[in-house]
């Protein structure tokens, strides 16, 4: 605990991506690695083998952009650094370990960016009518644009939405259902991938598509899927990804993801 209290205080962020729980989030993500990642191997092997598999067509391998960079579970520092000269991870909070890595090594440059440039706004947010009306919004803007040889968005899809459901969720004193999660991410994931599209490079994007609960007797109690049209990209494979395993997030179900990966020159 004091490891984490010194990590939370030491990791560079702004105030409100600590007010509205970016930073908890970034750390309390790296312990569940640390929990679950016997589970997650074979999920992040399909990961890794995605993105050799991109890298390994290019004409020339420069520059990689890797949007939503979190901790780089999914492909590692050393994978980056064997295949791309320079190396940009974008993300809202990065982890202490990242800066160190940015200063020591003039290959690797961090950007800090709300990718859905929704926190800004998330002060203003008092129902869910006005959730759909921002993602309405920022769905006709450009929210980012960048330019490398091979440009990664890794498991950031369903992730878009969640802090400001979350942030809406206290206003309104209520958890919203599953089926209005569900919308709200639809928004958001979509939004995101009109603005990979604007990016100039090929585009390697790998998502959970559904996410499924189950019951200790491993029955099947809910199952989510957003919409996300993914036309003009190739299909690369699909994996099931045991992200939660009965007694991570509730000892009353357990939480899988179905993923699938895609490429687009």
């Amino acid at each position: 605990m004091f490891v984490e209290s010194i990590e939370y205080l030491l990791t560079p962020t702004s105030p409100l991506a600590r007010k509205y729980g970016f930073l908890y989030s970034s750390i309390s993500l790296r312990h569940r690695y640390e929990r679950c990642k016997k589970k997650w191997i074979p999920h992040l092997k399909n990961c890794q083998d995605v993105f050799l598999e991109a890298a390994k067509d290019l004409p020339q391998r420069n520059s990689v952009v890797v949007l939503g960079s979190a901790h780089l579970h999914e492909i590692p520092i050393h994978l980056l650094l064997q295949n791309f000269e320079k190396i940009t991870l974008v993300d809202v909070v990065h982890p202490l370990k990242h800066h160190w890595l940015a200063k020591k090594n003039p290959r690797v440059t961090l950007v800090t960016q709300d990718l859905t440039s929704a926190l800004k706004h998330l002060e203003k947010l008092h129902s869910l009518s006005d959730l759909h009306a921002l993602a309405n919004d920022l769905a006709g803007e450009q929210l980012f644009k960048f330019k490398a040889d091979l440009i990664v968005s890794g498991n950031l899809l369903s992730q878009l939405a969640l802090l400001p459901i979350s942030a809406i969720e206290k206003v309104m004193k209520r958890e919203l259902t599953t089926e209005e999660k569900d919308a709200i991410c639809s928004d958001f994931a979509q939004t995101h991938l009109r603005n990979l599209n604007g990016c100039e490079g090929k585009k390697l994007i790998y998502a959970d598509r559904e996410v499924i609960y189950k019951d200790p007797e491993g029955k099947e109690i809910y199952r989510g899927h957003y919409d996300v049209n993914f036309n003009n990209y190739k299909e690369m494979r699909k994996w099931t990804w045991e992200i939660a395993p009965l007694g991570e997030a509730s000892k009353k179900y357990s939480i899988d993801m179905n993923v699938e990966a895609y490429i687009k020159d």
